[in-house]
């Protein structure tokens, strides 16, 4: 995606800074450049060519609001972090918002409340309590999690102990984590739960047998906008048309549409 291609002037953006989203659009090629990897559902589904979900869907009525093109680029987690710190891509989805990203994200939403749990076969592993309990009472052998991705302070300071550190296994694909499952490469994941029930509902090889096991964090989690790529106006923008539909209620239909029940906590709280 070409970002917004502001292909003025300094002084002239300079200028533009109380200009609505919309005449920019009229003036120029206004287009959202999103991060998007294959098979990440019921968020982001790729068919055949074309993206749908509940993460597009959302993003795709913003960018209708605002009379903006929205394209797709398939980048990998960790990648699509990097580029939209150098401005590359311009908005992500499912960014937890941390004060280390505040410099380099404006977080519009949240879109959904994101339950992280720990994933496995409870016929092949041992029961825990507490996430502590990896420390010194059970060992899961191989915990697949996603590389550049945030599960809680708690459990980052878990994790740098020597115990904990040697059964995680970083993954920079989103798509890989039950393939990783059925071929026993690991023993448990940490996921969403809604991608958990996602793959159940649809018949997904082998996921019956997978239970979540343990809850190790949940936050909500918001559109991350760079803001290396995109000017602080265009941001303010952005918030403002978001609070308008979920005041409009055209974010509860889509919602509505995923037999998503929360969306109601999902009240616009954006940290530009």
């Amino acid at each position: 995606m070409r970002s917004w291609h502001l292909l003025l002037t300094s002084a002239l953006l300079l200028s533009s800074a109380a200009v609505p989203l919309a005449a920019l659009a009229e003036e120029q090629s206004c287009t959202l450049r999103m991060s998007a990897e294959t098979d990440f559902p019921p968020h982001l589904i790729k068919q055949n060519d074309n993206w749908t979900g509940l993460s597009v869907e959302l993003m795709q009525r913003l960018a209708d609001e605002v009379h903006c093109k929205l394209e797709f680029i398939n980048s990998p987690w960790l990648r699509a972090l990097q580029q939209s710190e150098q401005g590359q891509l311009d908005v992500l989805s499912h960014l937890s918002f941390s004060e280390q990203r505040k410099g380099q994200f404006a977080f519009i939403g949240p879109h959904h409340i994101e339950a992280i749990y720990l994933v496995g076969d409870p016929a092949t592993l041992p029961a825990s309590s507490q996430l502590s309990d990896l420390i010194d009472k059970v060992d899961y052998g191989r915990i697949a999690v996603l590389h550049g991705a945030y599960y809680g302070e708690d459990f980052a300071r878990l994790s740098r102990q020597p115990a904990v550190q040697r059964q995680l296994v970083e993954i920079s694909s989103i798509q890989d984590k039950l393939a990783l499952l059925r071929a026993g490469r690991v023993n448990a994941i940490l996921e969403d739960i809604s991608v958990l029930h996602y793959w159940q509902q649809h018949h997904y090889p082998d996921a019956d047998k997978y239970q979540p096991l343990l809850k190790v964090y949940q936050s909500p989690v918001y559109f991350g906008f760079s803001k290396t790529s995109l000017p602080a106006s265009t941001l303010t923008t952005l918030a403002e048309a978001w609070q308008k539909l979920y005041r409009q209620g055209d974010l509860a239909a889509i919602y509505q549409k995923y037999q998503i029940s929360n969306y109601a906590e999902l009240i616009p709280a954006p940290i530009l």
